[in-house]
């Protein structure tokens, strides 16, 4: 098996990514590394949006631009390591989902106009660390879901997040480590 692990938390000495790492050393599987710091992702802009619709329509993916949606969509498992930022996902992941969102490549239409999945992947997980509070209804756990659910069915998507970490007199250690607990319950 294959794990996919989308690193959108590249500052030095990252909590998010601390985080991250515990979770990925209790795994025995294969792990295959995106660091989005080090990538060179852009949004699609007019242009690339025109090539990738044209791209999709006509199942023509051998453009670097879809290499990240070709690995993806090929790993049984994908951990996602993301700080929260301005109630939601860094800019960087949300375009990295861009291209990973691709007709043809991890999902597709039926002749009804139903979404199904070309993937492999059975579970997510999310972790996110935010210096604030993170929202009940916040919108980067739901975009993932809702990615999860509608485009790539799957049902297994968990996230595992410590917040309140930058607030005044925050026991951060013990957030952390509450977090890290939580792996071995689920």
């Amino acid at each position: 098996m294959t794990v996919l692990f989308i690193n959108a938390a590249f500052r030095e000495n990252s909590r998010t990514n601390a985080l991250a790492q515990k979770y990925l050393s209790t795994l025995t599987d294969d792990i295959e590394t995106v660091n989005l710091g080090e990538e060179d992702i852009q949004p699609l802009q007019k242009a690339s949006l025109e090539k990738y619709c044209k791209d999709s329509h006509s199942h023509e993916f051998s453009d670097d631009m879809y290499r990240y949606a070709k690995q993806y969509a090929k790993a049984d498992e994908i951990v996602i390591a993301a700080p929260f930022w301005n109630f939601g996902l860094p800019a960087v992941l949300h375009a990295y989902l861009e291209l990973v969102c691709t007709q043809g490549l991890t999902f597709d239409l039926n002749k009804a106009g139903e979404y199904y999945s070309l993937c492999q992947a059975k579970k997510l997980v999310l972790i996110l660390t935010a210096g604030g509070n993170v929202p009940e209804n916040d919108c980067a756990i739901s975009f993932i879901r809702t990615l999860c659910k509608e485009f790539w069915k799957i049902d297994d998507v968990r996230y595992y997040y410590a917040d309140g970490i930058d607030l005044v007199g925050a026991y951060v250690n013990s957030k952390l480590e509450k977090v890290v607990k939580q792996y071995g319950n689920s």
